[in-house]
């Protein structure tokens, strides 16, 4: 096979010398800035460049694929930042503490659209004026930030919008998305916020929405009714700031968590994750338990957890076989994505953990019902229909899951990313309760994890 042709570099340089020095003028400022300085305003998403009408110059890509380019430019017109299930942005460049504000004032304002007159749970205290009669209450809202650098910056400015609306902030400081969702139903609170980038890399981040019944806010719809009032004016619906305090949700949560805990034979796991607070809370829950755990950190990057290639991946299985543990746990930094590997190192897959969940779910309950994702559903129909499992197929999302569970009563949803939902009220999805289900599945019986996944994969 011939080596092919070297370019000359020299038209490159020449062309890349005469766009320096051109000057730009954005929208609205007086002041030109050089080429270089556009280009890095492009790459960032500059809200400005919206409405530049040098934004689609053929001249900018400087040999950029076109792909890229044009995936590029969708990004810089349509200016969103609503991703498929919340909001994202690169910290600074699309997303800070100001923008962070304005989303949560319009949040505010839906809520306060919702129920202005509807007071909230008495598990909170009684707000009364110095007349002593209680005053007009606004929604309660629970808010919490992952680990990352930036978060404590974001949930600052998410504070900040909801209290000039009026709204009564719950704050959990660093917790996890379960524990957020697992407050917000606790307290009866109109939404819940939880800051966090999951799914991306650790330069971006952004919130997702909860609300009262446990349902996330799902892209068409809620948010981007959500975006479209961020991008208008919102009036204050009181001239009374809102109140903020503190509330210690992991000790309620934990006790929630013992009964999906229970007979299992001893086992020996290895745990990967890419947060502090996730090994401490399983270090509680198995302290009391006949399992052992042992902890891998991995890093906060974008990842998919049934990746077979993928390094922190292979480096759990490698860490499950060199020290002869029963299986493998990966959990994505939301707390709610996970998977598994087999003892001999195996990545077990979306179906193969989809069968077993079910197959567990057949032992407790006969005529067992379950709500799957369509992308899972093509794989499992078959399987389903021979066992005589009613599946409720819904689009690949976490705000339809809830949905098909809560019309259709079912007691188990999955979908192909490695979420379980499990039919409690409201239906709840951690990786944690997901985890509990896998160890109880193999204390059935002394088989090896391999062995199991092998029998109920058949046909």
């Amino acid at each position: 096979m011939k080596n092919p042709p070297r370019r000359n570099p020299l038209p490159l340089l020449a062309r890349y010398s005469a766009l320096e020095d051109r000057t730009y003028v954005c929208p609205g400022e007086a002041h030109p800035i050089s080429h270089s300085i556009h280009l890095a305003r492009q790459a960032s998403f500059y809200s400005k460049c919206r409405s530049c009408a040098q934004r689609t110059s053929a001249d900018h890509s400087l040999g950029e694929p076109s792909e890229r380019r044009a995936g590029a430019e969708h990004q810089r017109v349509s200016g969103t930042i609503v991703v498929a299930e919340g909001v994202r942005g690169i910290y600074l460049n699309a997303w800070d503490r100001t923008r962070a504000a304005q989303w949560a004032a319009a949040l505010a304002s839906m809520l306060w659209d919702e129920e202005p007159r509807q007071g909230i749970s008495s598990v909170l205290p009684v707000e009364s004026g110095d007349n002593g009669h209680s005053r007009r209450r606004g929604p309660t809202v629970v808010i919490g930030f992952d680990e990352r650098p930036c978060s404590p910056d974001i949930v600052t400015g998410v504070a900040q919008g909801l209290r000039r609306m009026g709204c009564r902030v719950i704050d959990l400081g660093q917790t996890t998305e379960p524990i957020t969702q697992f407050t917000v139903h606790h307290l009866n609170a109109a939404a819940g916020v939880f800051v966090t980038g999951a799914g991306h890399g650790p330069a971006w981040t952004g919130f997702d929405v909860v609300g009262r019944s446990g349902q996330p806010w799902p892209v068409r719809g809620r948010l981007e009714e959500l975006e479209q009032r961020t991008n208008s004016h919102v009036m204050r619906p009181t001239r009374s700031a809102g109140t903020q305090r503190t509330f210690q949700a992991l000790a309620l949560y934990l006790e929630g968590l013992w009964k999906h805990f229970h007979a299992l034979r001893p086992l020996r796991i290895v745990c990967g994750s890419s947060t502090k607070l996730f090994p401490r809370i399983l270090d509680q829950i198995f302290s009391k338990l006949p399992c052992r755990v042992t902890h891998v950190a991995m890093p906060v990057r974008q990842r998919h957890v049934f990746e077979e290639g993928d390094v922190d991946i292979q480096s759990i299985g490698a860490a499950v076989v060199s020290l002869g543990q029963h299986l493998g746990f990966i959990v994505d930094d939301d707390g709610q994505r996970c998977a598994f590997v087999t003892e001999q190192g195996r990545l077990v897959m979306p179906g193969e953990v989809a069968r077993i969940l079910i197959e567990a779910e057949r032992r407790a309950q006969a005529d067992s019902k379950v709500v799957i994702g369509k992308s899972l559903a093509d794989e499992l129909s078959p399987w389903l229909i021979q066992r005589g499992v009613v599946a409720v197929e819904v689009d690949n999302t976490a705000s339809e899951i809830v949905a098909g569970l809560v019309e259709s009563g079912a007691r188990l949803g999955l979908l192909h990313d490695g979420r379980v939902w499990f039919g409690d009220s409201p239906p709840f999805c951690d990786a944690i309760i997901t985890c509990a289900r896998i160890l109880q599945s193999l204390s059935f019986s002394d088989a090896p994890f391999g062995q199991i996944v092998a029998n109920t994969s058949g046909p």
